[in-house]
């Protein structure tokens, strides 16, 4: 009798250990999918393209979806006010709607540009300003800039609501690198930088 149970129970426990092995796999995989779709989503809520090529940039960009009443039964969409000189690879993009949507925009053509490259040039000022980062990916850039004045007595969660937070975004476009940034000359809270470098996160070539 036991010469017969015994070899149940080893079969029975092999089948066991292995269904268990299959399963853990699968949860496994599950699990970085979710996570790799997390990571690449890019809202495009309350956002609209824009076509830029009539300002000499070949590229859709994303602006706010600002709409008005032309009349009491026409509505119609805010366009974006872009500063630009023929000939020059820099555009600036504001809304008159919204003071804090301020966006620049440079074409450097063949001229290789990196967040790494970026991070490089913050290192050069640090005499001047101190940088905290706060998000960061493979082309783009959240941080915090402020001007150097000793050490700071604030808490974590204060200086976390300070109006000095800047991005970068960095795309190839029919060969060239182009830039998106927050203006240099402004100041923006963290909710700002965020929509406006979701934006730029967003912008694709014709």
């Amino acid at each position: 009798m036991k010469n017969i149970i015994f070899p149940i129970l080893i079969t029975a426990l092999l089948f066991s250990c292995e269904s268990e092995e299959t399963k853990v796999p699968t949860e496994t995989t599950t699990h970085k999918k979710e996570e790799t779709k997390k990571e690449n989503t890019i809202s495009l809520k309350d956002l609209r393209e824009f076509d830029m090529s009539p300002y000499d940039l070949e590229a859709i960009i994303y602006i706010p979806e600002k709409h008005y009443m032309i009349s009491e039964e026409e509505e119609g969409t805010e366009d974006p006010v872009i500063k630009h000189s023929e000939g020059e690879a820099y555009w600036e993009v504001t809304m008159r709607s919204d003071k804090n949507w301020n966006v620049t925009i440079e074409d450097w053509d063949d001229e290789e540009k990196t967040i790494a490259l970026e991070k490089a040039i913050h290192n050069e000022t640090k005499d001047v300003y101190s940088y905290n980062y706060v998000e960061e990916g493979d082309d783009y850039l959240m941080y915090q800039r402020s001007l150097n004045a000793g050490s700071s007595t604030m808490d974590e969660k204060t200086i976390s609501k300070l109006p000095n937070y800047h991005f970068i975004v960095i795309k190839k476009i029919n060969g060239a690198y182009i830039t998106f940034k927050s203006n240099d000359l402004g100041d923006f809270r963290k909710i700002s930088v965020q929509k406006m470098m979701n934006a730029a996160r967003a912008i694709k070539g014709e």
